[in-house]
């Protein structure tokens, strides 16, 4: 988020790093930051031979210098290897060349390392971050839901539209949280608003495309406020795109992670300690956290218990998989009140 306004600074300055590395578990972020970063050559070099990819594992670290250091016809140079696995931990490839370069870069090159994890403690991360021309960014996907507002925003301003909070918290829940997806949710919802600036709810719900996951959580709403039409209905909506069993699938696994999640509050636990315990992102923690205080221990075990017995007579043929998920919920929804 942040670093991809660093690097549109960095280009609408001039100032590109002599040498980089960009490394995080978002590779749409990370290629949406290298698309701002090529357009300062384009700029220079529309035919795009001033940018050259270069494959670590068709290389030595020694090639990769000889190749950063290489004078050329065009002003500036971008040079990108991508995959760079030299700041992980248990690496034996010679990095010397690097560590010299690292004090001594070509000024006309920009030498881009892309890395999905790194060391810190690795002594060629320390020589890049202690490089005078060098600049170390790590893209991170948002965490917290105002994180994810914030990023939403940010992207809204960045094509002239513009979102209520409310409706965009009700984007974020349809259309999931993976950038990339997101990104093209509001492609398309730019596109259908045209000339319009404020996106609304009624958009939203024309065009975003829900996610199963979403879905899967409204169903277990529905459960949790004893509704079985509502909760019958969702299902419905559900089985039109996706098949049962794989539905089923999600709903055991949400149903285990409530019933971790109401484990750890009986033990006098928080919501901060659900992430690392039930080993999930913060922003379905809290949905689950939530959603868990309206569910009864025994109506959550039983539950379990019914997804086991459907998604056996699903795999024994004993009915038709719809009608079998359908009565399953029904039953689910019969639980106790909660106390």
């Amino acid at each position: 988020m942040r670093e991809i306004e660093r690097i549109r600074e960095s280009v609408e300055k001039g100032r590109i790093a002599s040498i980089y590395l960009w490394h995080g578990e978002e590779r749409f972020l990370i290629q949406e930051g290298l698309k701002v970063l090529k357009s300062f050559y384009f700029m220079r070099d529309p035919s795009g031979s001033g940018i050259e990819v270069l494959d670590s594992k068709e290389l030595s670290p020694a090639e990769i210098v000889e190749r950063a250091n290489t004078m050329s016809f065009f002003a500036n140079r971008l040079v990108v290897v991508d995959e760079a696995p030299y700041f992980q931990e248990g690496q034996t490839t010679d990095l010397e060349p690097f560590i010299e370069y690292f004090s001594n870069p070509n000024p006309a090159t920009c030498l881009l390392f892309v890395a999905e994890s790194v060391h810190r403690g690795r002594k060629l991360y320390k020589a890049l971050s202690r490089a005078k021309a060098g600049e170390i960014l790590e893209f991170s996907v948002p965490k917290r839901p105002q994180e994810w507002l914030a990023w939403v925003q940010a992207e809204l301003n960045a094509r002239g539209k513009a979102m209520d909070a409310k409706v965009a918290s009700q984007f974020i829940e349809w259309a999931g949280h993976q950038t990339g997806v997101l990104s093209q949710e509001l492609d398309k919802l730019v596109a259908f608003v045209g000339d319009r600036s404020k996106i609304t709810m009624s958009d939203v719900k024309t065009i975003t495309t829900r996610t199963i996951e979403a879905s899967i959580f409204n169903l277990l709403d529905a459960v949790a406020d004893r509704s079985s039409a509502k909760a019958v209905k969702t299902l419905r909506e559900v089985l039109l795109e996706e098949h049962p069993l794989k539905v089923l699938t999600l709903m055991v696994r949400q149903v285990r992670l409530l019933l971790g999640c109401d484990a750890l509050r009986k033990r006098g636990g928080n919501l901060a300690e659900v992430p690392s315990v039930l080993g999930i992102k913060p922003y379905e923690a809290q949905k689950l956290w939530q959603q868990s205080s309206k569910l009864a221990t025994k109506q959550l075990s039983e539950g379990l218990a019914e997804c086991l017995k459907t998604d056996v007579a699903m795999k024994s043929g004993g009915g038709d998989p719809g009608f079998l998920l359908e009565m399953m919920i029904i039953r689910f929804c019969g639980g106790e009140s909660v106390t």
